[in-house]
């Protein structure tokens, strides 16, 4: 039997009829034979009695950072148990665990640890015993032992390092839309959501703002050999799947940062646009400014000025590879994206769909 991971964000786990429409794709997964690890985040968002920003508010700012990592965890934990009760109660045998007892050891940096091992011993035992295994996302166990969280999003980086040290055939990031669409359909209402996406260009959008699945959890799955899917919760689709060494040729996608600024660069910078004039991007207190990013596949360079000279855009856009990049005023983000989309993606959006040959 395949193991798959499945991980649900907070709007997924936040209400009872939301859980279960999660447990829902859970019973798909084990009538089609599977054993099931399910990641999760903490339940709803900020104003949320259990939510990470909720809980981050009872503490004074400047709190002790240990303090407040095992504090943001308690959030998962709840979640976790929450939901392998849901399950018990639809009769799938489940069980919770902290990351400790799932074997999760990350490198003990407070608020921004990598996960660099993982004791699978008792995750196969659950499995082997028939449960659904549910751990809180976010977090794992430095070897002192102390509690210490991912950073954001840290949930889905949670999900894909776990199918990696477990060998799933996949790993399956359910959300409240219906996959990953090629803008923010809320700035780009029209925006067409992807069947597929090579993993390369998914991770360059994401690092360039199209948060719909963490940076660090693409980056882990170019690790290894597993399917990675963005689903939604609330229907049966199977989303957009992210693949490995898709041969796509044109616009693939664009990400939009909002309220950032552009700096001299140093070597703590990891946004970096231009050749030659290299400049920082990093997100600043107010909203005046935004960025926003074309990310383009098997495109030189020439091909993408000649893409990009046909907008209306008063600034000199930078070019980075495979992208470009043009700094805006925000309040020209929602007109200049949908006139990127329709010159650059309505006359070309085949290439969205068409299949890799090997997947």
């Amino acid at each position: 039997m395949g193991i798959v991971v499945v991980k649900f964000g907070g709007t997924s786990v936040a209400t009872e009829e939301a859980r279960k429409e999660a447990i829902s794709h859970i019973k798909s997964l084990i009538a089609a034979g599977k054993n099931i690890i399910v990641v999760v985040s903490a339940m709803g968002r900020k104003g949320s009695p259990y939510a990470t920003d909720t809980l981050i508010s009872l503490l004074r700012t400047g709190s002790n950072l240990s303090t407040l990592d095992l504090l943001m965890s308690c959030g998962e934990v709840i979640s976790a148990c929450v939901f392998a009760d849901n399950l018990m109660q639809q009769g799938i045998d489940a069980v919770a665990l902290t990351s400790a007892q799932a074997g999760i050891v990350t490198n003990g940096v407070f608020g921004s640890a990598d996960i660099f091992d993982i004791d699978t011993t008792l995750l196969k035992k659950e499995l082997y015993e028939g449960k659904v295994v549910v751990v809180p996302g976010f977090q794992g166990v430095s070897v002192r032992n102390e509690i210490t969280t991912l950073g954001r999003g840290g949930s889905d980086t949670s999900a894909v390092v776990i199918g990696r040290f477990m060998n799933a055939e996949s790993v399956h990031i359910f959300t409240d839309v219906p996959g990953i669409a090629i803008v923010d359909p809320k700035i780009v209402p029209k925006a067409k959501f992807m069947e597929y996406v090579d993993m390369h260009h998914m991770y360059e959008l994401t690092r360039w703002g199209a948060w719909i699945i963490h940076p660090r959890a693409v980056k882990e799955a170019k690790k290894c050999n597993l399917d990675l899917y963005v689903r939604s919760t609330f229907d049966k689709g199977l989303g957009t799947k992210i693949v490995k060494d898709m041969k796509t040729t044109g616009p693939v996608g664009i990400g939009i940062i909002k309220g950032c600024n552009l700096f001299e660069a140093d070597e703590t910078d990891n946004l970096i646009i231009g050749k030659e004039e290299k400049r920082a991007v990093r997100k600043t207190p107010d909203d005046k400014y935004s960025l926003i990013t074309v990310v383009f596949g098997e495109y030189g360079e020439n091909y993408i000025r000649e893409a990009i000279d046909i907008l209306p855009i008063k600034t000199m856009p930078f070019f980075n590879q495979e992208s470009a990049h043009i700094f805006v005023e925000t309040n020209r983000v929602e007109l200049l994206a949908n006139e990127l989309y329709r010159k650059l993606f309505e006359k070309v959006i085949t290439l969205k769909s068409n299949k890799p040959e090997e997947i």
